[in-house]
C-alpha cells in the first residue's frame, strides 16, 4: 500500500490521519524538491517513532523508488504542503494504481489555501504558472494574460530559493507592462514569520524581503471588498 502525505508548510500541520499512516508504515520517504524544506523531519521521527528518508527528485522520478517500495511493503511518502497539488505526485500516484496498488491520500494544508488570507477571493484565481530561477519561458506572460481577459488574480510560484524581488524583475523584463499591476507577495505561507505584502509589482524590485519560500500573485479584477483587504497589506 502507498499513502500519498501531506506535511503542510509548516510545523505541526501534518493531520492525525497522516501521523497515523508514518506510524503505520514500513518504510518511510520524504522530498523536498517541490518546495523550500519548512517542516522539522526530526519532530515528525520522534512522534512517529519512525525512520524518515529523505529522496532526492532522480530517485523519485527515474528510478521508482517510490513505487518499487510500495510494492514490497506498506509505504509512506510525504510531500511538502498538499500531496497531490504538484503534478509528479498525480503521477506517482497514477502509475501506483496502474500496478494494482492500493493508494491513500492524506490531505493538508497548501499555498492553494493559504492565498486566501490575501483577502483576494479564491474563486477569482486562474491558471497557476511557475516561475523558474534559471529561464524565462513566455509562457509565464501568456497565461497571465489569459487571466487577465477574464479579470482572474494569477497565482506565480517560485522556484526554490527563488526570490520575488529577482523574480518581479524578471516578469517584468518578460513584459514592461506589468511593472504597475497591483501584486501581492507571501513569504514563508502558514509559518510564524508570514509575511503578506501588496503594491505594484515594480515596488518589489527593491523591497528587501525576508527568507523563502515566496510567491507572487498578479491581481486581477478585483470587488469592493477585495480592494478593502488588500488595503491592510500596502
Amino acid at each position: 500500500m502507498l499513502h500519498l502525505v501531506g506535511v503542510g508548510l509548516d510545523d505541526k500541520e501534518i493531520t492525525e490521519k497522516g501521523l497515523e499512516a508514518i506510524e503505520e508504515a514500513e518504510k518511510v520517504y520524504a522530498e523536498f524538491y517541490t518546495n523550500t524544506e519548512t517542516v522539522d523531519l526530526e519532530k515528525v521521527e520522534e512522534k512517529t517513532d519512525s525512520e524518515i528518508e529523505k529522496l532526492p527528485r532522480d530517485k523519485v522520478e527515474r528510478e521508482d523508488r517510490i513505487i518499487d517500495s510500495a510494492e514490497e511493503k506498506d509505504t509512506a511518502f510525504l510531500v511538502s504542503g498538499d500531496p497531490l497539488t504538484a503534478t509528479t505526485h498525480y503521477d506517482i500516484k497514477h502509475r501506483a494504481e496502474e500496478k494494482g496498488l492500493e493508494v491513500r491520500i492524506v490531505h493538508a494544508p497548501s499555498i492553494f489555501t493559504s492565498i486566501a488570507e490575501t483577502g483576494l477571493n479564491v474563486y477569482k484565481f486562474g491558471r497557476t504558472v511557475t516561475l523558474p530561477e534559471d529561464s524565462a519561458p513566455k509562457s509565464v506572460t501568456d497565461y497571465i494574460e489569459k487571466n487577465d481577459e477574464i479579470g482572474l488574480h494569477t497565482l506565480i510560484l517560485l522556484d526554490i530559493n527563488y526570490r520575488a524581488e529577482k523574480a518581479s524583475e524578471k516578469l517584468i523584463d518578460l513584459k514592461e507592462e506589468l511593472a504597475d499591476r497591483d501584486a501581492v507577495v507571501i513569504e514563508r505561507a502558514n509559518t510564524d514569520s508570514q509575511k503578506i505584502s501588496a503594491g505594484k509589482l515594480e515596488n518589489f524590485t527593491e523591497k528587501e524581503m525576508g527568507n523563502p519560500p515566496h510567491c507572487i500573485i498578479i491581481v486581477g479584477s478585483t470587488s469592493h471588498k477585495e480592494d478593502e483587504f488588500l488595503e491592510a497589506y500596502r
